[in-house]
């Protein structure tokens, strides 16, 4: 069966969920959830369509998402371009599309059918396209009819490792999709979720086996073909039934299939715009008391593909400069401003990144002001809450704009002055008498930090 056939007979996931499950029939223990998955990484953020470039399992294997095509017919299967849409326009698909997919099916008595679908998706939160909606799971959907009452045990290659990879269990009763069982686990950004979820290592069409993966893939999901990569070396959909249920149309009660269709598009770095991830970028800025002349000094520190070229925009000379890489995936740079450059500071810098292949992403970077929670602290007898907090801007009060500094706690905020050496801002609130877990400080000028109150 082709991708496209059981994608077609699979309903759309349902929106704004984290983890979403639906089960049609009982089921038995405690070894249904399968162990964490063996997703080992995800690549930067894709400049265009705001989903991570890559996803990589312990395997070795990366894979990018798979878009090459009309998305119905080819290599690979994803919703097409939403006309008038325009971030479906700029992304290239529709409402939803893969990094790697591996579905099976079995055949049953009496034309019943069993269906294991399997996927790392990208689709969006409210369904349609758009701007910051972007969603990101991993799915197991098993679907079966049952010719019988009973219990029915199902093997597949993402049961839990930790377990023995025990079957998973269903006390169904007789009728068309019985067992009816959907896991999606993800959510946005920053798309942690997805590399602790079920679904990994990637199955990968099994190299022993003839035809070999076409060329930058893991497979063609045009053709069934046995794969490797599941756990406990189960790389298989296997129902059995109630001894005695005819459940393959020859008298046996289980039925079984290594074949299976699958799509993933090996991750090609020199082909595909750099992402850029700010880190951090902050600035110094102090006025020196003998001259009045203020300075300041500017960090940054950004996520870029480790074989991309790296530039920060200097403000003061307009020229492009090198960042240099920490060996990882960092890259940083200091600039120093003089007067002229420094009241008001730049709201942004420029990073630009150019890969090995010649493709360049460029990305403004908000510049704010570092904040430091120096102390917060409660007094139990005086029930007084008491926070410090410090800011990077420095810059004299006869200068020019001195940040504003705000404390959260809970819902209410409360103004933080400036109390001693510059750059410094203290609050005392009376009537507490219950602490907060923590407090927030935030900057007119950008910069925030959340600290716990100290035991």
């Amino acid at each position: 069966m082709k991708f496209s056939d059981i994608q077609a007979s699979a309903s759309r996931i349902s929106k704004r969920f984290l983890i979403t499950t639906a089960v049609a029939a009982s089921l038995l223990g405690l070894n249904i959830p399968s162990a964490q998955s063996a997703l080992t990484g995800k690549g930067l953020i894709h400049p265009i369509n705001h989903f991570p470039t890559w996803f990589s399992d312990a395997n070795g294997v990366t894979l990018q998402l798979c878009l090459d095509g009309d998305g119905a017919t080819g290599m690979c299967f994803y919703d097409p371009v939403i006309p008038g849409n325009p971030t479906s326009q700029a992304t290239g698909f529709g409402a939803e599309a893969f990094w790697w997919a591996a579905d099976a099916r079995l055949d049953l008595a009496g034309g019943g059918q069993a269906i294991l679908v399997l996927g790392l998706e990208a689709a969006y939160g409210a369904g349609d396209p758009a701007p910051n909606d972007q969603f990101a799971f991993g799915r197991i959907r098993l679907r079966a009819d049952v010719p019988a009452d009973g219990e029915y045990k199902i093997w597949h290659p993402f049961l839990n490792e930790a377990t023995g990879c025990l079957p998973e269990v269903y006390q169904a009763t007789a009728g068309t999709k019985a067992i009816n069982v959907t896991r999606d686990i993800g959510g946005g950004t920053p798309f942690e979720t997805m590399l602790s979820g079920e679904v990994g290592p990637f199955l990968i069409w099994d190299p022993a086996i003839a035809p070999a993966a076409p060329t930058g893939y893991v497979g063609d999901p045009n053709i069934e073909h046995a794969v490797v990569g599941g756990h406990c070396n189960i790389n298989y959909f296997r129902i059995e039934g109630p001894a005695g249920v005819d459940l393959d149309g020859n008298g046996n009660n289980a039925v079984q299939t290594n074949l299976f269709s699958v799509q993933g598009k090996i991750f090609d770095e020199s082909n595909t715009p750099p992402g850029i991830e700010s880190v951090r970028v902050s600035y110094f800025r102090s006025t020196n008391n003998n001259t009045g002349v203020t300075t300041s000094r500017i960090n940054t520190w950004a996520k870029a593909p480790p074989h991309a070229s790296v530039k920060l925009l200097n403000p003061q000379s307009h020229q492009n400069t090198p960042m240099v890489f920490d060996g990882e995936s960092t890259f940083f740079k200091r600039i120093a401003l003089n007067a002229a450059n420094s009241n008001p500071m730049p709201a942004q810098l420029t990073v630009t990144a150019l890969s090995a292949g010649g493709l360049s992403t460029t990305q403004d970077i908000r510049l704010v002001d570092q904040v430091d929670i120096q102390l917060a602290t409660w007094a139990a007898a005086a029930q007084t809450l008491r926070v410090v907090a410090l800011s990077s801007d420095k810059i004299a009060l006869n200068s020019g704009a001195i940040p504003e500094l705000t404390l959260r706690v809970g819902a209410d905020t409360f103004p933080m002055p400036q109390s001693g050496a510059v750059g410094r801002y203290e609050v005392i609130l009376t009537g507490i008498a219950v602490p907060p877990a923590h407090v927030t400080v935030t900057s007119s000028k950008g910069g925030s930090a959340t600290q716990a109150i100290a035991d």
